[in-house]
């Protein structure tokens, strides 16, 4: 089975959020992956602690890989874009994530189920 984490998983596991770090150690046998987008998005915190950074670093490396977004990634999250950008008001980065997950037939772990449940054929699991 594989799991993508959305970036909410990965920030609450960066600030010590127990039940985020948990669920990551629950899920390591999983195949762990998350999208650069992610990564984009962690590096983007505005006040990232050198601690947290290190801690970046160690998640990263246990996973088995990050996922670049590539032209199939990209068609379909503009696809679900033009679908669903106004009504329920899908943003380009969930889209992006949403594809991501799609394209590895993988378990999207996120706290923000609601983003993403309009979205056929994903799965998404609310850890905690």
């Amino acid at each position: 089975m594989r799991v993508i984490f959305d970036t909410n998983i990965c920030i609450d596991h960066l600030r010590g959020f127990r039940p985020a770090t948990d669920y990551l150690l629950r899920c390591q046998d999983m195949e762990r992956w998350i999208s650069s987008i992610t990564v984009m998005e962690l590096y983007a915190a505005p006040h990232i602690t050198a601690e947290q950074q290190e801690k970046m670093v160690r998640l990263f490396d246990g996973l088995n890989g990050i996922i670049e977004v590539d032209m199939d990634i990209a068609r379909k999250a503009g696809e679900f874009l033009r679908k669903y950008r106004k009504d329920p008001g899908l943003n380009p980065i969930d889209a992006l994530i949403a594809a991501t997950a799609l394209h590895l037939d993988a378990v999207l772990a996120t706290r923000n189920k609601k983003h993403f449940d309009f979205i056929p054929g994903i799965v998404v699991d609310c850890p905690y």
